[in-house]
């Protein structure tokens, strides 16, 4: 299992709250930041390299959102 950093992030998309995760690997990690997004959204870091941003609500995507799910 790996350690990832998962950053829950306030409507003016800073840092608001942090809490490590074990999970098998990054697919794992973004299911469960996916599950656990809220009216706000996640980051999902393994160390200092970032997996990727998940939208409030699972927000579809627009043409900026290159690092989000």
């Amino acid at each position: 299992m790996k350690q990832y950093r998962v950053y829950s992030l306030d409507k003016a998309g800073h840092i608001a709250q942090a809490q490590n995760v074990e999970c098998r690997d990054d697919l794992d990690a973004l299911e469960w930041a996916q599950a656990a997004a809220g009216r706000d959204g996640l980051e999902v870091w393994d160390g200092a390299r970032l997996v990727a941003r998940v939208k409030p609500h699972n927000s579809p995507l627009e043409t900026g959102d290159r690092l989000c799910l």
